[in-house]
């Protein structure tokens, strides 16, 4: 499996040739349940409309993307366990998210693996990301297509942290997965691990003193509102895909599934331009709704979460791939 992020001119004129061409009757008439947990008006909401709207085109109108965003039918975990049961087909969601089925797509996770901006391109555009795909697939029974660009992972928080000794006793949620609990645990928090759709009344309530996510998420679910302190700590440069049961996708028409692949990953990379396009903005918002942006210190950051790598022997190989990108 390859990722192609930039057509050239030759596969966009044969791109154009295709959508004028009819549906093939191969494909029968269907709908496709796509969850996740993100609102309307969040870009990975206005990503899975834009790939459910690709997919309709493309078939001529045969295939259907009906679209439950906000969790409404389910946290993450409980969209992709639908998966295995067929009563979710898509769940757009971090790569991550997979762990819990095998250690691999914990990867994505892994504290400052993913360099920067650049270096997520090389990775999850070249390709290493084709075989680390590849090799989820295999590991868990799940196939991902695409890669979003989130941003830096932040941590946010109602005490100002700059260095390793203000996150003594920092009741802090995280994802229930390994990765992120281990990462905070050698930081020194109290990682509470705690569905999405919780975080806000966790925070409100004073369960837990903070959270760390993308700059997009603590805009855009209000986090800021019980939080005055943004750090910039980018601990993870994180990837959303789109999560099929491979079982199940491998049933489909070979050409829906080749559409359901093309459209899926340059959905991913328009919400990763959106993200780009929106990422100082957000930035602008929380400073301007009084939140203060604090810069702490990410090498000793980064020092207190290399020894990660011995937790997780299993990975090696994979953090010396990624490392290798230059």
């Amino acid at each position: 499996m390859t990722l192609h992020r930039t057509l050239t001119a030759t596969a966009a004129a044969a791109f154009a040739m295709a959508m004028a061409l009819p549906a093939s009757a191969e494909i029968p008439d269907m709908t496709l349940q796509m969850a996740h947990v993100y609102n309307p008006g969040n870009i990975w909401h206005d990503t899975a409309e834009r790939y459910a709207a690709a997919i309709k085109e493309r078939t001529g109108g045969k295939v259907t993307v009906n679209i439950a965003p906000g969790g409404t039918t389910g946290n993450w975990q409980e969209s992709i366990e639908a998966l295995q049961i067929g009563t979710n087909d898509i769940v757009l969601e971090s790569i991550g998210t997979l762990d819990r089925y095998d250690p691999l797509p914990g990867i994505e996770a892994f504290p400052y693996l993913v360099r920067d901006l650049d270096h997520f391109k090389k990775v999850y555009y070249g390709p290493i990301g084709g075989e680390l795909f590849d090799a989820i697939e295999a590991a868990t029974g799940f196939k991902i297509i695409g890669a979003g660009y989130r941003g830096g992972r932040k941590l946010s928080a109602n005490r100002k942290v700059v260095s390793l000794d203000d996150l003594k006793g920092l009741k802090l949620r995280v994802p229930p997965l390994k990765m992120y609990r281990r990462t905070w645990e050698l930081l020194g928090a109290s990682p509470v691990p705690m569905p999405s759709t919780e975080i806000y009344t966790g925070l409100q309530q004073g369960v837990i003193d903070g959270q760390e996510n993308p700059f997009e998420v603590i805009w855009t679910f209000k986090f800021y509102e019980h939080q005055p302190y943004v750090m910039e700590t980018n601990h993870v440069v994180g990837a959303m895909t789109f999560i099929f049961d491979a079982n199940r996708f491998n049933s489909l028409p070979s050409e829906l599934q080749q559409i359901l692949i093309e459209e899926g990953e340059k959905a991913m990379l328009w919400g990763t331009e959106q993200m780009l396009a929106r990422e100082d903005q957000y930035r602008a918002d929380l400073r301007g709704a009084g939140i203060e942006i604090v810069e702490p210190d990410v090498e000793a950051f980064r020092a207190a979460v290399a020894p990660i790598k011995e937790d997780f022997p299993e990975l090696a190989d994979w953090v010396e791939k990624i490392n290798s990108v230059e």
